[in-house]
């Protein structure tokens, strides 16, 4: 044989992955092997017996069975309680069976020594109510949480105090947290996976980046969790940027996100790696003002590969304004999955609003804490699976495929091991999990920002412990985002299937499911030592050698492959197609699962199935006997009479004389009319900005609590004088000074406080604002008459187009009833702007920066309850000058001005399906 024939089929043999004509790919995953190490980690009390929780080097085991758990974070205090059951059961729908959970210290202890554990900070009814729908719940307890909350959840009165280290063994700092984790311990008591209770770990402190020096801590947080009753199978901390982690005392967890909000840079972010299948666990673009450490603090082979913050969306930020493809987590997700890891994290799955604090608002911002980031407000949307608004994103149905795979393929997929392909970025990303004997083939054309080429003709190899599959039988074509899992050696049944070029989705009704990959072809090939016959209702069956193929398959409801076994029993499967498969649900009911597509959404409740929409007819199939019956539900439209209207600034005002004189005697040429208006301050919470816009027809002055504003009003505009430093807690005196004149003159104004928590009071002129005449100037040090009511006159004909250039305002109005017979409302506002605010009266409820894309609205989850209010939408306008980063870039002609395009408003209608 020639020598350079023969070195090349040696290379072909060895190599692990390796391209034939660039469209064969190759890999070896027969010499793949990782000791299975357990009983070595120092976790707590596994739970009752047949039912431990327990984990290995690998992976988690209940009752000794392997699972591959999918977790997901949702935040109760972030949320309304009545909403806490429509979340958990989304959740629940979506494939996600454990909750996590921030606690946030400064949602419970705003006030040092004030704890509050009740309404949305209820932690054990929330806990209760998860376990009510059989899921388990995994608090993350800090005490230093982060979730963009102010001070990290740190509250204000622990970093005011001089003499203590925070985030530290400092003992000062120690008994407060310890005082904390005592309140925290009293309301888990008896719910812990030991007791018959749900909870199954706790995550210590978050992104605790001191290394080897930051261990103790740790520990101490560890040994102080568990005195106070803490007792779980699992005790976990953030891993990335040097995380500390006492060895086998916590293991721990990582994370990745497709973009990076928090980072400096305004300019387009790419990060390949993400979208890539890499056995390197760590992350530096998780979070920011990492410490750098000089040299690599451990390795972590002896601890599983688990997740806990992978981002199907990314929080916003003020300076950075991205917008993710649904693909970016589904994408991330199997990359993390075909590297190994054996629980999959999400943060956050459901995003929520920060809710109102009695001193300060809750969001991470910049100006009073110094922290890194600006976020909304309110908002705490996430861009996440479960939107703010209670509605579901594109990226959930994409994530829910996958975890309905793990739910029930991940006792056979959690101990198989990872062989990853050495390919560059620009190449196809390879990755296959395996036993040896049996495997799944993970693959990713797909990388935000980056296009990738269709590849074309591409068939596989995989080299197995004594034996090689290779499929197709002719190369598929796979084009760009395209994403997938196909099996290699499947148990179907009592049938073995030995490759699909189409992805499994799960098991209901006795049957397999499967789904096509974007346009590829699906392909099954079967072991005829166990297959009689198949019959397919769209495609083609024929032999090679020891295999059945079904090829030239159509996708479809209707698409079911019926085998036939030799011992003269049939298992059934059915491919369906993407579309399909994202509009697919895995219900329980009764103790058994029910497998439904529909365009729907959908969710189990009590026994009952329902599904929602804002349609009035759906269509919905069930699976049963391997093929769907499709039936049809309408209900009676609803209209939702909800509207908007464009507020000037003075809409609320009255008009009010200042001069109504004619040939003034002399003795009056240097009179004053003052008008008085007493108010109050009262809010807790300090002054953000207390400003008076005020529009006169003639020159006058300011006085607040007898202190001259040292700014002239000009006349026949408006304009907006900042009084915040003049004005106190409690009771405050408000006059303006207009000289006599001949002729006619009028004003309005209106004085808007806001406050530190942001809530936000006003007041405009109407008859509480006393007048009198008089010479002298009034003055706290003298007696002058009580002023009187003044003269209200008709407004001006401009009076409704007097705006301000800083804000515009709109009214929306709710009427009674707006939510009677629907399950849900839902408003999308575009406007052009750089962010806006929702007001329930004095109370900000929401607000967004704007992405260029629709702000998602849910008014059924707002606090206080809308109905029959008259809300107020302000938006702010967009500077040039401002340093930002859009995915959607404003248009050219869309700054310095605030105008709302469009608001579309659709009530969501519940149905039952029988």
């Amino acid at each position: 044989m020639n020598n350079k024939i023969l070195i090349s089929i040696l290379l072909i043999i060895n190599l692990s992955i390796s391209g034939w004509a660039q469209n064969k790919y190759t890999i070896d995953v027969s010499n793949t092997s990782i000791p299975l190490e357990k009983g070595h980690l120092k976790m707590g009390n596994p739970g009752p017996q047949g039912k431990e929780i327990e984990v290995n080097n690998l992976f988690m085991t209940i009752g000794g069975r392997a699972v591959l758990p999918v977790m997901g974070e949702m935040h109760f205090s972030r949320m309304k309680p009545d909403q806490w059951e429509d979340c958990i059961l989304k959740m629940k729908t979506a494939g996600i069976n454990i909750i996590s959970t921030y606690l946030f210290w400064n949602h419970h202890e705003e006030i040092e020594g004030q704890f509050v554990w009740n309404n949305d900070k209820d932690l054990r009814s929330f806990i209760q109510l998860c376990q009510s729908h059989d899921m388990f719940v995994y608090p993350r307890i800090g005490p230093w949480s982060h979730g963009e909350a102010r001070n990290g959840g740190t509250p204000d009165w622990i970093l005011r105090k001089k003499n203590i280290q925070n985030r530290s063994n400092d003992i000062v700092y120690q008994k407060y947290v310890e005082r904390y984790f005592k309140e925290i311990a009293t309301q888990l008591n008896g719910l812990y996976y030991k007791d018959g209770g749900n909870i199954i770990g706790i995550q210590l402190e978050n992104e605790y980046w001191y290394a080897k020096k930051g261990e103790p801590h740790i520990q101490w947080l560890k040994d102080t969790a568990k005195k106070y009753g803490m007792d779980v199978p699992l005790y976990t901390v953030t891993g990335w940027g040097g995380g500390s982690v006492p060895p086998l005392e916590v293991i721990p967890l990582w994370g990745g996100y497709a973009d990076e909000p928090w980072i400096e840079s305004v300019h387009k972010n790419v990060l390949p790696f993400y979208f890539r299948f890499d056995s390197f666990r760590d992350s530096k673009h998780i979070g920011n003002d990492q410490i750098d450490h000089k040299e690599e603090y451990m390795t972590y082979e002896r601890y599983p590969y688990f997740t806990c913050e992978m981002g199907v969306g990314i929080p916003q930020m003020y300076h950075r304004r991205p917008v993710l493809s649904p693909i970016d987590g589904y994408a991330m997700m199997i990359a993390k999955l075909g590297s190994g890891s054996n629980l999959l994290g999400y943060y956050v799955f459901a995003g929520g609003t920060n809710p109102r604090g009695e001193l300060h608002s809750n969001e991470e911002e910049q100006e009073e804490t110094g922290y890194w980031s600006r976020t909304p407000v309110k908002s705490y949307d996430f861009q996440a699976a479960i939107k703010e608004s209670g509605e579901l994103s594109p990226s959930y149905h994409q994530v829910k495929k996958l975890h309905y795979f793990i739910n029930d393929f991940g006792e056979k997929l959690a101990p198989m091991l990872p062989t990853l392909a050495k390919t560059n970025d620009d190449d196809l990303q390879l990755a296959v999990r395996s036993d040896k004997t049996s495997g799944y083939l993970f693959g990713l054309n797909y990388c935000r920002y980056v296009p990738k080429p269709e590849r074309k003709d591409v068939l596989f190899s995989v080299q197995l412990d004594g034996e090689i599959i290779q499929f197709p039988q002719s190369g598929v074509n796979i084009p760009d985002s395209t994403v997938f899992i196909w099996p290699v050696n499947l148990n179907i049944g009592e049938a073995l299937l030995k490759y699909a070029t189409a992805q499994p989705l799960c098991m209901a009704d006795d049957t397999y499911i499967f789904f096509q990959n974007k346009t590829i072809t699906p392909e099954l090939a079967f072991d005829n030592s166990a297959v009689a016959d198949i019959h397919i209702s769209k495609g083609t069956v024929w032999r090679k050698g020891s295999m059945i193929i079904v090829s030239d398959i159509k996708p479809g409801k209707d698409c079911l492959i019926t085998l036939t076994l030799t011992n003269g029993k049939q298992q059934k499967l059915i491919v369906l197609t993407e579309e399909e498969a994202t509009n697919s649900w895995l219900l329980e009911r009764n103790g058994k699962k029910e497998f439904y597509v529909s365009k729907a959404n959908m969710y189990a409740k009590h026994g009952d199935i329902l599904a929602f929409s804002s349609e009035r007819s759906i269509v919905v199939g069930e699976l049963q006997d391997g093929r769907f019956t499709e039936r049809v539900y309408t209900t009676e439209s609803i209209d939702s009479r909800l509207s908007l209207t464009e507020r000037p600034v003075f809409a609320g005002a009255k008009w009010l004389e200042t001069a109504n004189f004619k040939n003034l005697p002399a003795y009056q040429e240097r009179y004053h009319r003052f008008f008085f208006k007493e108010f109050s301050l009262d809010n807790p919470s300090g002054f953000r900005k207390v400003t008076l816009y005020i529009y006169p027809e003639t020159a006058g002055k300011l006085s607040v609590n007898y202190n001259w504003v040292r700014q002239d009003l000009v006349p026949d505009q408006l304009n907006a004088i900042d009084i915040t430093g003049y004005v106190s807690k409690g009771e405050n005196m408000l006059f303006v000074d207009f000289p006599y004149i001949e002729g006619k003159a009028r004003f309005a104004a209106r004085v808007i406080a806001e406050y530190s928590n942001y809530d936000r009071v006003e007041f405009s002129t109407d008859e509480s604002w006393l007048t009198t005449d008089m010479y002298t100037n009034p003055s706290a040090t003298r007696v002058y008459n009580r002023p009187e009511k003044p003269i209200v006159v008709e407004a001006p004909d401009f009076a409704k187009m007097v705006k301000h250039p800083s804000f515009g305002e709109w009214d929306i109005e709710l009427p009674y009833g707006s939510l009677e017979g629907l399950s849900a409302l839902y408003s999308h506002i575009s406007y052009i702007g750089d962010r806006a605010e929702i007001y329930n009266g004095h109370i900000l409820c929401w607000d967004d920066f704007n992405f260029n894309t629709p702000w998602q609205i849910g008014w059924q989850r707002m606090t206080p309850p809308m109905n029959g209010k008259n809300l107020r939408l302000v938006i702010y306008p967009l500077s040039k000058e401002t340093k930002m980063f859009f995915d959607v870039m404003p248009g050219a002609d869309e700054y310095e001005m605030t105008q709302v395009k469009s608001m579309n408003t659709t009530g969501e209608n519940c149905f039952t399906i029988k």
